[in-house]
């Protein structure tokens, strides 16, 4: 990969994680066990993904809102990672 390109994609990376960060510590509500769980666990697992609905289910409107907005733009990043990884 081209040095500009793999800088953009860890850029994105780190941005990406950034915003999974705060989606979890949003869903968590000050439960530090509960983010440090959400945090660590696969993103591929879809048991994983059903308890982030449970938890996001809970919030009130403003904080959905804000949690939506949130995953929205991550999949954004994650849309952009990918057609980098493509050049």
């Amino acid at each position: 990969m081209h040095r500009n390109i793999a800088r953009a994609y860890d850029y994105l990376q780190r941005e990406h994680e950034r915003v999974r960060a705060a989606h979890v510590k949003i869903l968590a509500q000050e439960d530090r066990v509960l983010e440090r769980r959400l945090f660590r666990a696969n993103l591929d697992s879809s048991q994983h993904l059903d308890e982030m609905l449970v938890y996001e289910e809970r919030l009130s409107h403003p904080q959905r809102r804000r949690a939506r907005d949130l995953n929205r733009y991550g999949r954004e990043l994650e849309r952009i990672m990918d057609a980098l990884l493509s050049l």
